[in-house]
């Protein structure tokens, strides 16, 4: 891996020369595809990001961020994410990539943790961040993306582009090491606040491996991906990580719909897709009718675990079209570690629907139990004494950090079986973290909405069986009998997707007389999450 750098490690380690600045020295070297909903796209190179990423540092220096400061961005897909990424790294600043479907209160803790000097903003999510405004304790310095016009531009705003327009592109890079830290994202968890995953700058070189030996893509190759910015999966594994291959891919404003993006994929001469498997559910049923895009050879999947039926529908799609397409490819990671496993390209055997047939060069992956005992078949996936990890601790929570490791073994928290062949089978999340439609959500953060509606006297949060989605949330309630249930589940859901995103709402709200809960107290998660059947 380092020896496919154009470097030395020791010489110094910086995300934005790796993903971006080694690549722009061929000024036509193709970096992204942008398209937009109205149908029109850019075309950007490795040279154009380096460029407009370089007067947008000298933009924030400018205007007095130093380094080490958060540079918060509330952005969807385009290019704008990467590029304020790209100019804060090569500051020696830290990004802080926040998700658009964000209600207020969850953006307030995100911010209030991070405290970020500055945060950029798109137009469409301006009123959002304005209403959240009220409950920070920080006060960033707001850059906004304006619409048409200037749309969303406010009293005391600086328009980003206008900044990058009125800066020089002469610009030296910071001099910092892989251990340097370069995001701070927020993770959610079941106990307490989102924890603040500090990844550092070597967070490339752990998923650069995955990338080469699962998407193994080749120079003609062209990806796909829909996975947003805001998250460790669209910023870093179907993004930097891309790049940093030197690789192009195409990315679409829009919001999902399948039939665009077939489109888009066509017109593209798309060769490979990342999504999530809610999305290719949805790709799948529209292409029965028109198929695959002509020059698709094959597809990754991440978030959740592939089931059979939509495994081998795909395999049916490619028996429809004629010609060879490959299984999609599951991968398993987390913002704290890497993509350890993974089903790589040219395998022996063909997938096995939900089984993930190898560790990912580079990493010794083993099943432990609590105190990091090796056992045999079923365990939580650990990593024994990585070269590189995904993250190097929690923003001012170092003992939830250390709680992670057990000897030279790093806890992901996600149980995992093997069976006799080496492949694993992912169980469940040892914190109960809902995985729904590929966005992680945490029971805790709901509950506590949830608690706060008058007319709950106790309810609980968990994941309830979904055949597009995967899973969904399901909100388990104890009325105290003061408003009607009706009336109660629309207030419970109005609730959680005015403050935490509609990704987080309760999509099933039921009512129960009591609460599972043990000798001490605890809710029994396990056995609400067997008393009902699969949401329709």
């Amino acid at each position: 891996m380092e020896s496919r750098l154009d470097r030395p490690i020791a010489d110094g380690f910086n995300a934005a020369h790796e993903a971006c600045d080694r690549w722009a020295r061929d000024r036509g070297r193709l970096a992204m595809i942008v398209r937009h909903p109205d149908g029109s796209s850019e075309r950007w190179t490795f040279a154009d990001m380096a460029d407009a990423s370089r007067r947008l540092a000298n933009a924030l220096q400018k205007a007095g961020l130093q380094r080490g400061d958060r540079f918060a961005a509330l952005l969807n897909q385009g290019v704008d994410a990467y590029i304020c990424a790209l100019a804060a790294w090569r500051s020696g600043m830290v990004y802080m990539p926040l998700f658009v479907g964000f209600g207020r209160d969850a953006l307030a803790e995100r911010l209030n943790g991070g405290e970020p000097a500055a945060i950029v903003v798109d137009h469409r999510y301006r009123e959002t961040f304005e209403t959240t405004r009220k409950l920070l304790t920080c006060d960033p310095a707001v850059y906004t993306v304006t619409g048409h016009k200037g749309r969303g531009l406010m009293a005391g705003d600086r328009s980003l582009w206008a900044e990058i327009d009125r800066h020089s592109a002469e610009h030296e890079m910071a001099n910092t090491s892989v251990s340097d830290p370069a995001t701070l994202i927020y993770t959610s968890g079941t106990t307490g606040a989102p924890k603040g995953c500090i990844q550092p700058h070597g967070m490339l070189l752990t998923l650069i491996p995955f990338v080469r030996h699962t998407f193994a893509l080749q120079p003609h190759d062209m990806l796909f991906t829909g996975a947003s910015p805001g998250w460790a999966y669209g910023l870093y594994t179907t993004g930097f990580a891309v790049m940093a291959q030197g690789s192009p891919r195409v990315v679409y404003t829009g919001d999902f719909d399948p039939a665009v993006w077939l489109n888009i994929m066509e017109e593209e001469r798309v060769t490979y897709l990342a999504a999530a498997p809610s999305a290719y559910r949805q790709l799948v049923r529209t292409a029965q009718r028109r198929g695959l895009p002509a020059q698709l050879r094959g597809a990754t999947s991440a978030g959740e675990p592939l089931d059979a039926p939509l495994v081998e529908a795909w395999r049916a799609l490619g028996r429809q079209s004629g010609r060879e397409v490959g299984d999609i490819q599951d991968g398993y990671g987390q913002s704290e570690g890497a993509m350890a496993l993974a089903n790589l390209a040219y395998p022996d055997e063909p997938v096995i629907p939900g089984a993930l047939a190898s560790t990912v060069p580079g990493f010794d992956v083993g099943l432990v139990d609590e105190d990091g005992n090796e056992q045999s078949e079923q365990g939580i996936i650990a990593l024994r004494n990585p070269r590189y990890l995904g993250s190097i601790g929690y923003r001012n929570a170092q003992e939830k950090w250390d709680a992670r490791w057990r000897g030279e073994w790093f806890l992901t928290g996600d149980v995992a079986r093997r069976d006799d062949k080496g492949r694993y089978w992912f169980v469940g999340r040892d914190d109960d973290l809902i995985v729904t439609s590929g966005y992680n959500v945490g029971p805790t953060e709901v509950e506590n909405i949830v608690l706060a509606q008058p007319g709950v006297a106790d309810a609980a949060v968990v994941a309830a069986p979904d055949q597009m989605r995967g899973a969904v949330v399901r909100a388990v309630v104890v009325a105290d009998g003061t408003v009607p249930q009706a009336t109660l589940t629309r207030d419970i859901q109005a609730a959680v997707k005015e403050r935490l995103g509609r990704h987080a709402y309760p999509r099933i709200v039921d009512f129960v007389e009591t609460l599972p809960r043990t000798e001490t107290g605890k809710i029994r998660r396990n056995v609400l999450r067997s008393t009902r059947s699969e949401h329709p």
